[in-house]
């Protein structure tokens, strides 16, 4: 199930996620440290249980066709995927890795 916030505000992205805790949540008129990294503050749109839920109706659309006013949009995960992967380790055919980032052949 979804839900569209009638009354956005801009949060921190702090306050966002104790907010939402346990939802997926779409945002707009994003504020970034830096192009790619870390959100700063947003105004949160659309809260949803599953990752852009509602998206037949056509909810994102409306968002995305107003960058003017919305500015650029985003959405963060914050509910438990079940899983963590802490770190891949590739090893070429023929070769071993003998520590991290350490690959003989």
């Amino acid at each position: 199930m979804y839900t569209i916030i009638d009354k956005a505000e801009l949060l921190t992205f702090d306050e966002i996620k104790a907010k939402y805790d346990g939802k997926w949540v779409f945002v707009t008129n994003c504020e970034f440290s830096s192009p790619g990294n870390g959100l700063i503050r947003a105004v949160p749109r659309v809260i949803a249980d599953k990752q852009f839920e509602g998206s037949d109706d056509g909810i994102y659309e409306i968002y995305d066709s107003d960058v003017a006013l919305y500015g650029e949009s985003s959405h963060y995960t914050f509910y438990d995927t079940g899983c963590f992967i802490g770190s891949i380790s590739f090893v070429t055919k023929g070769g071993n890795a003998v520590e991290t980032g350490s690959i003989h052949v």
